[in-house]
């Protein structure tokens, strides 16, 4: 089993980012094309405990679909989900976010993983390998969300 983890500091207020990085219709837009092809909530009842969620991609050329669902959830703090149907043999999510006075968030995204035995993705991707394009996947979707609110803010600001 592998875990892979990372924080970044997002310049908008925690509801704001929690509403945002949570949704599963935006995980599509903040994970980089060549993993993440599709995403959408399955419940209609988005990130309550139970609900379930669909993400598409492309893992190393195949097609692959997992389907995750929330375990845990405290609004504007803490998002749990776990993969109940997928490539891996286990797959499990934790956000975290910590909002301060100064309309500034800290989250915290890890994920712990274990590749199958067999099957497409186990022999498509290797320990670090695997490690290494989660961890990339998870910047890159950091980053893709931080520049999005933050420019949001900032036209809020600017308006104000």
């Amino acid at each position: 089993m592998a875990k892979v983890e990372y924080q970044t500091q997002i310049n908008a207020p925690v509801e704001e980012v929690y509403e945002y990085y949570t949704n599963p219709n935006n995980i599509q837009e903040a994970w980089p094309r060549d993993i993440v092809k599709e995403s959408e909530d399955l419940s209609g009842s988005k990130n309550e405990e139970g609900s379930q969620m669909r993400v598409k991609g492309q893992y190393m050329g195949k097609e692959e679909e997992m389907r995750l669902q929330v375990v845990d959830k405290e609004e504007n703090r803490r998002l749990v989900t776990k993969q109940i149907q997928g490539p891996f043999k286990r797959w499990d999510s934790i956000q975290e976010f910590h909002g301060n006075e100064t309309n500034t968030t800290q989250i915290k995204h890890s994920i712990d993983f274990e590749l199958p035995t067999t099957g497409k993705i186990a022999n498509m991707l290797m320990g670090s390998q695997a490690d290494n394009k989660i961890r990339e996947a998870l910047e890159q979707a950091a980053q893709t969300v931080k520049q999005k609110l933050e420019l949001g803010q900032a036209k809020t600001e600017r308006k104000e």
